[in-house]
């Protein structure tokens, strides 16, 4: 995994004491993600960042604030991605397909997926002094709308198509089964904790999005399931 950006703590911190933060959300990020915000405990936290619960308590008032900024490092990283994405020498298809699968990569493979259900709860009940989502989305919406408008230009998109609405929905459909993921298991049978599942649901939701935006609808982007693997003769 990549260096984690500077959290809400590491900003204001001064150089030596910058590992020691380093390590507190390190070991928090594990714990938060294997135990979730209620059943995480900050005695376990400074255990196994190898510091003393006062000193976890001298950096974060609290859990809910140490949770936040592990949330917000990892929305950070994400949305860096996204923003930073270089797309301009990529066909406008091909630029939009990249977004979107750059779009649910950390859902897929990090561990975003299994913060984001208390995530998404965290954020709606409560004011957070920092959000990297929020700052980020004015960009996002730009690069969007900007591939957007080149697929117009090239024939490629329909032109009637609201492009924060497009992204919202995108947004939506792709990296939702990671946040709901009783109702994909319950609805077509998908386990997300699978990585064929996964794999099968991202092919799916991004060849969706891209086939809604079609000008002229074509077999490119067809919305069927993916079909399984074969298995290895005598794997039975």
């Amino acid at each position: 995994m990549s260096e984690l950006p500077e959290s809400c703590a590491l900003s204001k911190a001064l150089p030596n004491k910058r590992e020691t933060l380093r390590r507190i959300e390190r070991a928090a990020r594990r714990e938060f993600v294997s135990k979730g915000l209620a059943d995480a405990r900050i005695d376990d936290i400074a255990q196994a960042a190898g510091v003393t619960k006062q000193l976890v308590y001298h950096y974060f008032r609290s859990k809910e604030e140490l949770f936040a900024c592990v949330l917000d490092d990892s929305s950070a990283q994400a949305m860096n991605e996204l923003v930073t994405l270089e797309l301009g020498h990529l066909a406008p298809r091909e630029a939009l397909r990249a977004l979107l699968q750059r779009m649910v990569q950390p859902y897929q493979e990090g561990e975003l997926g299994s913060l984001a259900q208390e995530g998404i709860r965290f954020h709606e009940s409560r004011a957070t002094p920092r959000n990297s989502f929020t700052a980020l989305a004015p960009r996002l919406r730009l690069k969007l709308k900007e591939t957007l408008e080149r697929g117009i230009a090239s024939g490629d998109f329909r032109a009637d198509v609201d492009p924060d609405m497009l992204l919202a929905v995108a947004a939506l459909a792709t990296t939702s089964a990671w946040v709901n993921r009783y109702t994909v298991s319950t609805l077509c049978g998908l386990d997300m904790a699978s990585a064929l599942d996964a794999d099968a649901w991202r092919r799916f939701s991004v060849d969706f999005v891209l086939a809604a935006l079609e000008r002229e609808r074509s077999s490119q982007h067809p919305l069927t399931r993916p079909a399984a693997p074969l298995s290895a003769p005598g794997s039975d």
